[in-house]
């Protein structure tokens, strides 16, 4: 088993400890803490990154990355390997028993996604993938699409969070570009259906590195690419994803 294989096999461990408990505890735990806009933040998110959180620093020496908790063991001069944590993608979904949420996992080497667990708990479906390895769902090999042209395509995409003309312009192109549009509320999620082969490109504006970062090492792995733009990985980022047949989504 490579060295890549066992860190997954931790990830994949952790995500679904973190999602049976979720399953658990649903009505328990969703509770809302805080909100923001349109963004709410309640019980389940703290809770299940806990238990991330503690079953990572026991298996592995790495920093973490993680939407609740910010950077955890990081050094002042940088890692080269980082987990980055969302502990519950979709937390509006969670909270309408609305079934496109996920813990997501990934393991960053110098800011690239490598590898990544999604972990569909609701639908009891968990996507894994090693970049130059392959991808899994359920632990049955899963590649991209073979679908060419936007026109016959399906775009998986959000409305912009921090929204501005030029972005919400962008966002109306894509609209009559794809056959087809989907916003499902999980990022996490919805790229792990391109990696699948159920659509052929992402698209968003001002996502998190947590957000995403499983998701895009699953289109990799599955013979996709990826590209996130960014400053920094704890700041809003640019993020596209594509089975490598279409265009990369502006």
């Amino acid at each position: 088993m490579s060295e890549y294989r066992d860190l997954l096999a931790i990830a994949e461990a952790a995500a679904i400890e973190a999602g049976a408990a979720l399953k658990a505890h649903r009505t328990a735990w969703s509770v809302i803490a805080a909100e923001e806009g349109r963004e709410v933040k309640i019980d389940a998110d703290k809770h299940a990154e806990a238990l991330i959180l503690a079953a990572l620093e026991k298996a592995s020496p790495y920093a973490v990355i993680s939407e609740e908790a910010g950077w955890v063991r990081a050094t002042a001069r940088g890692d080269r390997f980082v987990w980055a944590v969302d502990p519950l993608d979709g937390s509006v979904n969670y909270l309408r028993d609305y079934p496109h949420c996920a813990v997501s996992i990934a393991l960053l080497d110098n800011g690239q996604p490598i590898l990544g667990v999604v972990d569909c708990f609701a639908l009891n479906e968990r996507f894994t993938g090693i970049v130059g390895e392959g991808a899994w769902l359920n632990g049955a090999p899963m590649r991209v699409s073979e679908i060419d042209a936007p026109a016959s395509g399906i775009l998986q995409t959000g409305v912009p969070s921090r929204a501005t003309p030029e972005s919400m312009r962008l966002f109306e192109e894509r609209l009559k570009t794809w056959r087809k549009v989907r916003m499902i509320g999980s990022a996490a999620s919805a790229l792990a259906y391109v990696a699948a082969g159920r659509a052929e490109a992402y698209r968003e504006s001002g996502s998190m590195i947590w957000d995403v970062a499983a998701g895009c090492a699953l289109v990799k792995a599955a013979g996709g690419e990826f590209r996130i733009s960014g400053e920094r990985l704890d700041q809003p980022l640019e993020v596209a994803a594509c089975n490598a047949r279409v265009t990369l989504p502006d």
